[in-house]
């Protein structure tokens, strides 16, 4: 229902609300553009407001909220200024027809019946369809290309580099007399590297030339010892599932890890 303010009667006693929020104002020494900039309204409709324009403004809600508004700006009651502006506008009434109109209905002819009944079967018909195909019938999958899955964790194994071969030892004439004083030593720089892998772990190891010393897969539950030249270069894969012993003490892979890959070398 649209509210509309009807002309206020020519009778009508006290000044309006537009004239008491103007004098409110007036008193308090605040502009009209200072209180449209405040309010966020347009000057223009403060200026009507003031001047109880009211053809000018939205409507009688908008009217009202915008009273409250000012007065609560101004810090005065808006009971009286809302009592004013009911005295000079009263919401026109609304005209609803009542009246009842006649609708049409095709008449009784067995032909119009036919042509209804055989509407009323499509769309029975497309209903059906429609709920058939929400209900039962599922959406095709769509294809999604697999894909190759990536380890993060593990570098690629690189291919073993075969040792070189040693060359065929050359007989030598025997000494007349063993010489007592030469005893066997171990090669100069040889460390010993024991692994025990408690989960599967790739391992690669090189020693100081850069030979490799050890680049395979190894299953859970074995053990493998590499001795070769310092530094060694190691490489371990899943390196939380492996136990590193260097020169039979404990060798804590810890602080080398990143991303379960533990890089470091042994010197």
């Amino acid at each position: 229902m649209n509210e509309e303010l009807v002309a206020p009667p020519q009778d009508t006693a006290g000044p309006g609300p537009g004239a008491m929020l103007a004098r409110a104002r007036a008193e308090r020494k605040v502009g009209v553009a200072e209180v449209a900039e405040r309010l966020k309204y347009a000057q223009r409709q403060i200026e009507a407001l003031e001047a109880d324009d009211f053809a000018s403004l939205p409507g009688l809600t908008i009217i009202r909220g915008m009273i409250r508004g000012y007065a609560k700006l101004l810090e005065v009651d808006p009971g009286p200024i809302l009592t004013a502006l009911d005295r000079r506008n009263i919401p026109s009434q609304a005209t609803v027809d009542l009246r009842t109109q006649r609708i049409p209905f095709p008449d009784g002819t067995r032909h119009a019946t036919w042509v209804y009944s055989a509407l009323s079967l499509v769309v029975l018909v497309a209903v059906a369809a429609v709920l058939y195909e929400w209900q039962f019938v599922e959406p095709a999958p769509v294809p999604v290309q697999a894909q190759a899955p990536v380890a993060a964790s593990l570098p690629q194994p690189v291919a073993p580099v075969p040792a070189p071969q040693e060359p065929a030892p050359v007989e030598q004439a025997a000494p007349t007399q063993p010489s007592a004083s030469a005893p066997s030593e171990t090669p100069r720089g040889q460390k010993r590297v024991r692994l025990e892998f408690l989960g599967e772990s790739w391992v690669e190891i090189k020693d100081r030339d850069g030979t490799t010393l050890m680049s395979q897969l190894n299953p859970a539950g074995s053990q493998k010892t590499v001795e070769g030249a310092r530094p060694l270069s190691v490489v371990i894969g899943n390196a939380s599932s492996v136990r590193v012993t260097y020169n039979d003490a404990s060798f804590d892979l810890r602080p080398h890890t990143k991303v379960d890959v533990a890089r470091f070398t042994l010197e």
